[in-house]
């Protein structure tokens, strides 16, 4: 067998393919090289501020609610009347119940003849205990002269037995007509008791379709019109203080525990757009709002602002932290909340860090960073 002797091709050095070889792998040890922004921490001022979103609203503010269906019959304000405590706002259809008013008004009448000296019932009663009470005074005459002729043996046994049990049967129906007088008169005083009771509690419900206004106060929206069918439950007004107009503000469980009274807020109207007004955090309701997935804050304007008209939308930037000098990073170097990548002494590590105010273009750095530290960040 013959073994032919394997050729090596030679590449000469400088060639177009060894050239390009060498290009390619430049170019992917470039590529593969991370590329980095570089700044130093710096020490200026600094503000963290909640943003919330929320509305004019009246204080003290309540809705008035319809206790039962019906129609809107009759209004007796408009939007913007001040009301007293008490006053009727709005009635509702109520012909129903006002017949129960009505009718229970007659059992009244009813009864309480009934239970006077000249009620039909009791009168019949008493002419028949004078009847019994005649009756048995005659059969006790009678008896007793029985009594008499039976002693001298000039009646028989049965004839005095006879007139016994007469006597005895009519004093039985006499006492039976009066427990009968007593039993109807007390029947008659606990039917004139209820009807007075059925009658308080008709008028009670027949009030149910007056709404009438809780306090002294302001009519600041009414959400049906004369004629509108109101369902029970569903609000018809919404009344509030005369005089005061509040700030609500809808904040998020996150940032609640942030927000402290006294805070200021810069608060712009969306009625006066980049107008910015100054309020303080006035009140924080104890309790998280299911509705609105939120809790919910007031405050009050630092001045007054003219021409607020309730309902207005806002938006608010709340003041939760400030600072005049604080060393600062940019937000967009900070990884996982408490981490950045330094370079010291030409090494890049990772320094662990301790943050206090946040911004939203800053954070401020308590520990773990000096200014002389050149921080990154990859682009």
């Amino acid at each position: 067998m013959n073994i032919q002797p394997q050729r090596t091709r030679r590449v000469r050095k400088g060639s177009p393919r060894n050239i390009a070889y060498l290009v390619c792998m430049l170019l992917l040890i470039t590529s593969c090289k991370p590329k980095f922004d570089e700044t130093n921490p710096k020490m200026a001022p600094v503000t963290e501020a909640v943003f919330a979103s929320g509305s004019i609203e009246p204080k003290d503010a309540y809705m008035l609610n319809s206790f039962y269906d019906g129609y809107l019959a009759k209004a007796n304000v408009t939007e913007n009347d001040v009301v007293h405590a008490g006053e009727i706002l709005f009635r509702l259809d109520n012909k129903q119940p006002q017949v129960q008013v009505e009718q229970a008004i007659n059992n009244v009448g009813i009864a309480k003849t009934n239970v006077s000296g000249n009620s039909p019932a009791l009168l019949q009663i008493k002419t028949q205990i004078d009847a019994a009470r005649a009756k048995m005074q005659t059969d006790s005459v009678t008896l007793g002269r029985y009594e008499k002729l039976y002693a001298t043996n000039s009646v028989s046994k049965q004839d005095y037995d006879n007139a016994k049990l007469n006597y005895e049967s009519s004093l039985s129906s006499y006492r039976g007509a009066i427990e009968n007088y007593r039993s109807t008169q007390l029947k008659v005083k606990q039917d004139y008791d209820n009807s007075i009771s059925q009658l308080q509690t008709a008028e009670a419900s027949n009030q149910y379709y007056e709404l009438t206004a809780v306090a002294d106060g302001r009519v600041y929206q009414i959400f049906k019109k004369q004629g509108d069918l109101v369902k029970k439950g569903e609000q018809v007004a919404q009344l509030g203080n005369k005089d005061s107009l509040v700030i609500t503000l809808d904040i998020d469980e996150g940032t609640i525990k942030k927000i402290s009274l006294g805070q200021q807020a810069l608060i712009e109207l969306n009625t006066q757009k980049n107008k910015t007004y100054e309020a303080h955090i006035s009140k924080i309701y104890p309790h998280f709002d299911d509705k609105t997935q939120s809790y919910r804050v007031e405050a009050k304007f630092v001045q007054e602002v003219p021409g607020l008209i309730a309902g207005t939308q806002l938006q608010a930037n709340i003041i939760t932290a400030k600072k005049d000098n604080a060393m600062l990073i940019p937000r967009t170097y900070l990884i996982d909340n408490n981490k950045v990548l330094v370079s010291r002494n030409g090494k890049t590590d990772t320094a662990t860090v301790v943050t206090g105010i946040l911004s939203d273009e800053w954070v401020e750095v308590l520990q773990g960073l000096t200014t002389a530290d050149k921080i990154m960040k990859q682009k």
